[in-house]
């Protein structure tokens, strides 16, 4: 995969984005929270991620936050958010102008191991 010039990999299949984001359907209120994709995805333990929120889903007070994934199955992540005074999420919908996306930020050494997600492997940055 190329190296884009501020050192992010880029994709080398049109029309497929990399990093890969995802399309939010659910989140979660309470201490930790829970944010469903309805589809499987490549988000790992450890791992940074951001969230774009539009208006219309509601909890814009998730929008360009930043957390840490601390636990995932096939279509969810867990971050250490406490969202308990959000407002709630709203299913909106796909809309062109309005999007709610979970999207990679950084990539870090999984919490408690000595394991490294691959995105360190290949761009060689330290995690902040």
């Amino acid at each position: 995969m190329p190296i884009h010039s501020d050192g992010c990999d880029v994709s080398t299949t049109p029309g497929t984005p990399y990093p890969e984001f995802k399309y939010i359907t659910s989140v979660t209120q309470g201490q930790r929270t829970i944010v469903g994709f309805g589809q499987t995805h490549d988000f790992t333990d450890g791992e940074i991620v951001s969230f774009r929120v539009s208006p219309p889903f509601g909890m814009v007070e998730l929008n360009n936050v930043q957390s840490r994934v601390i636990a995932h199955d096939t279509t969810s992540i867990t971050i250490d958010i406490d969202s308990s005074n959000f407002t709630p999420f709203v299913n909106a919908g796909l809309y062109e102008q309005y999007l709610a996306v979970c999207v990679p930020s950084a990539s870090g050494i999984i919490p408690g191991t000595a394991t490294i997600n691959l995105e360190d492997a290949f761009d060689m940055k330290p995690p902040t």
